[in-house]
């Protein structure tokens, strides 16, 4: 059982999320139906979590810790 998050966690977290939402916007975007359907929720969240993947990868993860 993880009872803290750590940098490195947080980092692999955040690059291993931004990997899950890639692979299934087509979906999130089927899913975004209020109020009005229009298809890019998941294409969004997607970018937006990719920006804080790649800035997160640039950062070493003690970096992270201390932020």
């Amino acid at each position: 059982m993880i009872n803290t998050i750590d940098g490195a966690l947080f980092q692999r977290m955040i690059i291993h999320g931004a990997a899950s939402i890639n692979a299934q916007k087509q979906m999130i975007n089927d899913l975004n139906v209020f109020p009005v359907p229009d298809g890019d929720t998941g294409t969004n969240m997607s970018l937006t979590i990719a920006a804080a993947a790649t800035d997160a990868k640039k950062k070493p993860a003690a970096a992270i810790s201390q932020a």
